[in-house]
C-alpha cells in the first residue's frame, strides 16, 4: 500500500469517525424532544405501552385542556413579559457598561469585565436566599420586578464580559471622529457604537432570553398566582404522587416553540458573538 493511499484510507476512517459521533449527537439532542412532542399528541394510555409505539393516532385532547381549563395564557404572557424586560434591561445596562469601560481606560478598568464575570461562577441557589430577603423588603415579591431584576443579576455579568469583547474591535479612531464633528458621547453611543455591536446583541438576545425564559427556581419563590411564568405554570402538574404527562408534554412543546424560531432567526450571529467575546479583552 502507497503512502498516498493510506492517507486517503486515514481521511476516510476520521471521516466516518466523525459522522457517526456526530449521528449519536444528534439522536441524543433530538430524542428527548421527540419524546415530549409526541407524548403532547398521545393518549394519556399510549404512554405507558412499552415498547412505545412509533405509528399512532394524535389527539390535541391535552392541549385543549391547558389553552382552556388551566391559565396557560397568563403564564406564557408572563414569561414574555418577564424574558422581553430582562432581556432589554441586560442588553442595554450591558452595552452601556462596555462602552464606559472603552472610554474611561485604566489599568483596573481593563480587568474589571473579567472580575464581573466571577458572578456567574457563585451557584445560582446561593443567592436564592439573599435575593429574596432583599426583594421581601422592598415589597416586591409577587410583582414582575422581582424575577425581571433577579434574571439581570444572574446575566448582567456575561453580557458585559461579551460586549467588552466586541468593543475592542471598536477602533478609538472612530470615535474621536465623532467627537471632533461635534456628536456627544450619548450620540456616539446611539449612532455608531450600538449599531457596531449586531452580532453581539443577537448573542446575547438568545443566551439571556433563554435564560430568563427558562428559569424556575428564583421564579417559584419570588412570583405568585397572577405573576407564574410558563416554568412554574409546567411544574404545577406534577404532583407529589403522580405526573401529568399529557399536560406537561404539552405546555412543553408550547413553551419550546418561541426560543426555537429565536435562535433559528439569530443563529448566524451566536457563535461570531461567542468567540469574539471569548478571545478580547
Amino acid at each position: 500500500m502507497s503512502l498516498r493511499t493510506s492517507y486517503k484510507a486515514r481521511r476516510i476512517a476520521l471521516r466516518i469517525f466523525m459522522l457517526l459521533i456526530l449521528a449519536i449527537f444528534i439522536v441524543w439532542t433530538v430524542t428527548p424532544i421527540y419524546i415530549i412532542v409526541s407524548n403532547s399528541f398521545r393518549k394519556t394510555i399510549e404512554m405507558k405501552v412499552m415498547p412505545p409505539k412509533f405509528i399512532f393516532e394524535p389527539t390535541f385532547t391535552h392541549y385543549e385542556k391547558i389553552l382552556t381549563l388551566d391559565r396557560f395564557g397568563v403564564f406564557f404572557r408572563n414569561s414574555i413579559i418577564i424574558s422581553c424586560f430582562s432581556t432589554f434591561l441586560c442588553i442595554m445596562l450591558g452595552s452601556l457598561a462596555a462602552y464606559g469601560l472603552k472610554l474611561f481606560k485604566s489599568k483596573i478598568g481593563q480587568r474589571i469585565s473579567n472580575v464581573m464575570l466571577l458572578g456567574k461562577m457563585v451557584p445560582s441557589i446561593a443567592l436564592l436566599i439573599p435575593l429574596f430577603i432583599m426583594m421581601n423588603r422592598v415589597h416586591l415579591t409577587g410583582t414582575y420586578a422581582a424575577p425581571i431584576l433577579t434574571n439581570c443579576c444572574l446575566n448582567l455579568p456575561f453580557v458585559t464580559w461579551l460586549m467588552v469583547g466586541f468593543m475592542h474591535d471598536i477602533p478609538d479612531e472612530l470615535i474621536e471622529s465623532a467627537s471632533l464633528s461635534g456628536c456627544s458621547r450619548v450620540s456616539i453611543f446611539g449612532k455608531i457604537i450600538f449599531p457596531l455591536l449586531k452580532p453581539a446583541i443577537a448573542s446575547a438576545v438568545i443566551l439571556v432570553m433563554q435564560s430568563s425564559w427558562n428559569e424556575l427556581m428564583f421564579s417559584l419563590q419570588l412570583t405568585n398566582l397572577n405573576t407564574y411564568p410558563l416554568t412554574v405554570g409546567i411544574a404545577r402538574y406534577v404532583g407529589a404522587v403522580s405526573v401529568d404527562w399529557g399536560k406537561s408534554s404539552a405546555a412543553a412543546t408550547i413553551t419550546m416553540a418561541p426560543i426555537i424560531i429565536i435562535g433559528f432567526f439569530l443563529q448566524k450571529y451566536l457563535v461570531s458573538g461567542m468567540t469574539a467575546g471569548a478571545v478580547k479583552g
